[in-house]
């Protein structure tokens, strides 16, 4: 008897070494969420019509034809693995006295970053003048975040966290001159685009046009193609799972493009009040 391999998911993309087990894959994109995947590998018998399988034989053409395939799909997940973890840094860390941020990687368009909290963070330390090193590592968090930062050895992860972080050690305040009714504002404004408003962006990003945002990803070697391929498509399936999750997946594309329409207008009405420093530097990366 043979038996065949099937791949069974009700989710877009699937991951697993046996029959009920699961294999659990990490991936941050914009977000500062990890995710996960899960399904099942199953076996199912095969019908040997004529013969055919029987007379093909334990060693023939396509059994080595088999585990070349094999082979050349282990070497090309090995290559993206290492290619996502190996460690790309601007400067030597030392956290010593010293804010390292890290983050991903600089796409190829001249774009800080495809990722909107990245460039949040960015910003701040940008706009609240404070020295950091960017580490270009690609490596997650112990939260499973991105971006995160090391100061002094101790490790923040969540752009609000390390925000607060901050203010604390360093006594960095943007918004330390506003009022109760004016600090109630910025969090709602921010809260609204990094809530909301990110959502219908990563839509238009990872699922509308995808192939747009794949020419912007920098992935070196041989198998550079191949593997943004694989990365965006993997990417728009979590986008996608995450958006309906979170709701606004569940709509269809004109929906989610008036959502982000609503959002866009409210935001121009509000450029044309005093906005706070924090809320202008959210609305600026976004």
């Amino acid at each position: 008897m043979h038996w065949g391999v099937g791949l069974v998911s009700s989710r877009s993309c699937v991951v697993d070494l046996s029959r009920n087990q699961s294999f659990s894959l990490c991936w941050c994109l914009g977000s500062e969420d990890n995710y996960s995947f899960y399904g099942d590998i199953v076996a199912f018998p095969l019908q040997d019509y004529g013969g055919v399988m029987s007379g093909l034989g334990s060693d023939s053409w396509w059994k080595k034809t088999l585990y070349l395939t094999g082979g050349a799909l282990l070497a090309a997940a090995a290559y993206l693995l290492h290619e996502l973890l190996a460690i790309r840094k601007e400067q030597e860390v030392d956290s010593k006295d010293a804010i390292i941020l890290h983050q991903f990687s600089r796409p190829n368009t001249g774009v800080p970053s495809l990722s909107p909290f990245c460039l949040k963070m960015e910003t701040y330390l940008r706009m609240a003048d404070l020295p950091y090193q960017n580490y270009f590592d690609g490596k997650l968090s112990p939260q499973g975040k991105m971006p995160w930062i090391e100061y002094n050895h101790t490790r923040v992860s969540g752009t609000e966290f390390i925000i607060d972080f901050l203010e604390e050690k360093l006594g960095i305040n943007l918004n330390k001159n506003l009022n109760p009714h004016e600090r109630a504002i910025s969090r709602a404004v921010t809260k609204m685009v990094e809530e909301h408003f990110y959502w219908t962006l990563a839509y238009c990003q990872w699922v509308d046009n995808l192939h747009e945002t794949q020419k912007m990803i920098t992935i070196p070697g041989p198998l550079s193609d191949l593997l943004k391929w694989i990365l965006c498509h993997l990417t728009k399936g979590i986008v996608k799972r995450e958006m309906y999750g979170q709701g606004i997946g569940r709509f269809s594309e004109e929906e989610i493009y008036r959502l982000m329409e609503k959002d866009m207008r409210s935001l121009a009405g509000l450029l044309g009040n005093v906005l706070t420093m924090l809320s202008f530097s959210c609305l600026f990366v976004f």
